[in-house]
């Protein structure tokens, strides 16, 4: 048996250089699809599929609080986060856990190793490694006692790659110390290379501390409400004893948030909670379910680009059937049964599947840290992990062979019934004719007709959703505008010289040459930031509303005048809305809208869930994106910058100029007052925005590259096959030409029966497309899904494409002189 395969490969390889054309395109048109297919898939498998590297993940199972509603529905904003207070609780009181551990992020300013700079950190309790499974790499973890004391834990655990870039690797780390916020840490352990965290898409230098530290760590709002047990920010997971299932772990959880409901009706009513594998967690704030699908999205147009590929070879191997007929029909004369032939052809179409598979395999490994280096700036290099393992190789060897049968098994089955008694008294000819009007061959070239037509109108509505998108207004004009972060807390700086320091940092901006405006807000354009539960004046009476959770920011009163946002109605801030005077907000249109639907909101009352007191409306501005270009208008609430402090701010500066030429003057004025105090996240308006955009544009632009892929595979899949025809039924040709056919007719009998074929795929793919793009609503900005004009440009670019590539071939069949084509056999 394997000496016939090897003779099998051999015969096959001599047969595929006999065809050096022939193979160079299969292989090359094999390769691109393969590669594309292996470059998408390498990277969803790093941020969907790739296991965390801890011991046992599939045992270890995510908290999470859900709201229900009166009726006992669950609350359309889902899952969310857990208190700090609740964890407590519900890891004293499961039965169903061998240990419930948590974390929070945050940022510290590190310094003491060159310029002072923002440092990413996890607070976490003191068993977050146990319950992982994960092992130092160099010393040790947190020990059960060091989340207790409150400040008094100063000892921090850091990344590999932290080690490796902030200490150049030094193998005495353990025992060295490092500042963080103007505290000093122990260094206590190096976690392993491959670990940082749970979080898939995270920077990988990374520093953990235990969660006793918040009070060094977190400053403003978050640290206030840190042990309310309405302020959700925990993320909670733990590792399931022996023997119990998901389910009656929920169960077990759920019968504590029912306990606790009771016990603190005013913090958990209509709150319970859900659990889900650690990996649905993995991508932390990040939209997974627009994530998952722009990867299917994805995935499925590389997989029509191989499709496309394979209905190619296909179509060329089923012409060249035609050509072999009278080999196998010889072959069979001689005694060749029909299963060897099968074998034979199908070697060989499994070779070129393999050259192609391997040519794939390398265009993938580069073609998908190509698709990385796009990423947008706020990922790190490292955030990522693309290793060239198993499973990527599996994944390409899988698509391989399943691609090599995929367009070998029709050709194979059709050449290996050879109509013998034809063959021999026609000597072969006669068998493009047979070609031509094989059912199998015209689906061919009509399915990846089709498979082009739905993958380049995908590409159009990217495309056009991208458009759309950059013309979407933010409420705010980005024009000439420099923002920069800080916190004042990292420096212990109280609050009065908090105060202080921005009234100074704002005047040493404002005197910069150029700088028309400088104001200062707790939220940084397109950052969300913190929301809070509000309450308007008389919804206290209803027991079942507990108040909506609302963005609110802290602003200086030249805020709205800094950022262009509009007035609507009432006033803004100014210098007498001070601590000492009546508390006020300014709220955007759709607050108003939201909690007083067709009335006046200026003059209404609200207050967060904590306070005793009142905020009045004195001013309604235009609504501004808060995270997302294109999201819907979202409720916010802007407070005196005065009446409700936070140290951790960002401050806006307009130019008159254009920004980039004194972002750096600017940043230099402000740390001039404090050289250890780090400036963080310093960029331009426009670029933020541009960095908001940065996933629709990305996803216009692979849509785009693998559309017109397709489309250009389909167009030599066209060629290819119509110039295969021609150049076989030249004989046929010639004696119609003989016979007084005119070059115009033939030129119209060749175009016109491969236009036909190609109408047929545009109606399939137009069907096929209306129905498909439907799934992929969810990420187009401004546009529906069945855009007319999408649709009707894409079908008039594929049909003169296809109309090219057959035209080419059938202008050569017009040529032909009868005398020659009449001598040929």
């Amino acid at each position: 048996m394997f000496d016939i395969l090897k003779q099998d490969i051999r015969y096959g390889l001599r047969n595929l250089l006999r065809n050096p054309g022939f193979t160079l395109v299969a292989v090359l048109s094999l390769a691109l699809g393969i590669g594309a297919n292996t470059a998408i898939f390498t990277l969803a498998d790093a941020v969907f599929l790739n296991p965390l590297p801890v011991e046992k993940p599939s045992e270890i199972l995510e908290l999470y609080t859900v709201e229900r509603t009166p009726k006992g529905g669950i609350r359309g904003n889902g899952r969310s986060s857990v208190s700090y207070t609740n964890y407590q609780d519900f890891r004293d009181q499961n039965q169903s856990f061998t240990g419930l551990a948590g974390f929070m992020t945050s940022r510290v300013t590190l310094t003491g190793k060159g310029e002072p700079k923002p440092q990413p950190v996890m607070l976490v309790t003191a068993n977050y490694f146990d319950v992982l499974g994960v092992k130092a790499l160099s010393g040790r973890t947190f020990e059960a006692s060091e989340d207790q004391k409150l400040g008094g834990n100063n000892v921090t655990v850091i990344s590999h790659s932290m080690w490796m870039r902030v200490f150049g690797g030094d193998p005495s780390i353990v025992g060295q110390t490092v500042n963080f916020n103007s505290t000093t840490y122990n260094i206590v352990g190096v976690a392993p290379p491959d670990f940082k965290g749970t979080l898939t898409v995270s920077a990988p230098e990374i520093a953990w501390i235990p969660i006793s530290m918040h009070p060094q760590v977190v400053s403003g709002p978050l640290e206030r409400l840190f042990n309310a047990r309405r302020s959700r920010f925990f993320s909670v997971f733990g590792r399931l004893k022996a023997g119990v299932s998901e389910a009656q772990a929920l169960a077990d959880m759920k019968t504590i948030a029912a306990r606790l409901e009771q016990e603190y009706p005013n913090d958990n009513r209509f709150r319970s909670c859900d659990v889900a594998p650690l990996m649905d967690a993995a991508l932390g704030g990040l939209p997974r379910d627009q994530m998952t699908v722009a990867s299917i999205a994805l995935m499925s147009v590389v997989g029509l680009v191989l499709l496309i590929a394979s209905a190619n070879i296909a179509n060329l191997l089923l012409a060249r059937s035609a050509r072999r007929a009278r080999e196998m029909g010889i072959r069979t004369a001689l005694g060749a049964e029909r299963g060897r032939l099968i074998r034979q052809l199908l070697t060989e179409s499994l070779l070129l599947s393999i050259l192609g598979g391997i040519g794939g395999f390398a265009l993938g490994w580069v073609g998908c840290r190509v698709l990385w280096s796009f990423r947008p700036p706020f990922l790190q290099q490292g955030s990522v992990s693309l290793p060239l393992d198993l499973r990527i190789l599996a994944f390409t060897a899988a698509v391989t062979l399943f691609t090599g049968i995929l367009f070998g098994i029709a050709p194979a089955l059709r050449a290996s019934t050879p109509d013998l008694a034809g063959i021999l008294k026609s000597g072969g000819r006669g068998a493009a004719e047979a070609f031509a009007k094989t059912p199998l061959g015209a689906a061919l070239v009509v399915g990846e007709v089709a498979l082009a037509l739905v993958a380049l109108i995908g590409a159009g509505l990217f495309i056009r959703s991208a458009q759309n998108a950059q013309q979407l207004n933010p409420g705010f004009d980005a024009k000439n505008l420099i923002v920069f972060t800080f916190d004042l807390a990292s420096r212990n700086y109280t609050n009065e010289q908090a105060r202080q320091f921005l009234k100074a940092a704002a005047q040493k901006a404002a005197e910069v040459p150029g700088v028309q405006n400088v104001a200062v807000s707790t939220n940084a354009p397109l950052s969300r930031g913190i929301a809070g539960t509000i309450i308007a004046e008389g919804q206290d009476a209803d027991p079942n509303d507990r108040g909506t959770p609302t963005v609110f920011s802290s602003v200086t009163p030249g805020f709205f005048d800094t950022m262009k946002i509009r007035l609507d109605q009432g006033r803004f801030f100014t210098d007498f809305d001070r601590q000492d005077t009546n508390k006020v907000g300014v709220i955007s249109q759709a607050m108003a809208k939201f909690f007083w639907p067709g009335q006046n909101a200026v003059g209404k009352r609200f207050r967060f869930f904590r306070e005793t007191f009142y905020r009045e409306v004195v001013g309604i501005v235009g609504d501004t994106v808060t995270q997302n270009m294109g999201e819907a208008p979202t409720p916010i609430a802007y407070l005196p910058l005065e009446q409700e402090f936070a140290p951790v701010v960002t401050l806006h500066v307009r130019t008159s100029v254009r920004p980039e030429t004194l972002m750096r003057t600017v940043m230099s004025a402000v740390q001039s007052l404090d050289s250890n105090l780090a400036l963080t996240g310093a960029s331009t308006a426009e670029d933020l925005i541009v960095q908001g955009l940065w996933a629709p544009r990305v996803g216009a632009g692979l849509f785009s590259l693998f559309g017109l892929l397709g489309m250009l595979l389909a167009a030599v899949g066209i060629y290819g096959v119509v110039a295969y025809m021609v150049a076989q039924r030249t004989n046929e040709i010639g004696i119609r030409m003989a016979l007084g056919a005119r070059p115009a007719d033939v030129l119209q009998m060749v175009v016109g029966q491969s236009m036909r074929l190609v109408g047929s795929g545009v109606v399939v793919g137009i069907l096929s497309a209306l129905a498909l793009t439907r799934l992929a609503k969810s990420l187009l900005f401004s546009l529906s899904p069945n855009d007319p004009l999408t649709f009707i440009a894409v079908a008039v670019i594929i049909l003169i494409a296809a109309l090219i590539a057959a035209w080419l071939p059938a202008r050569r069949a017009a040529k032909i002189d009868p005398l020659i084509a009449l001598r040929q056999d």
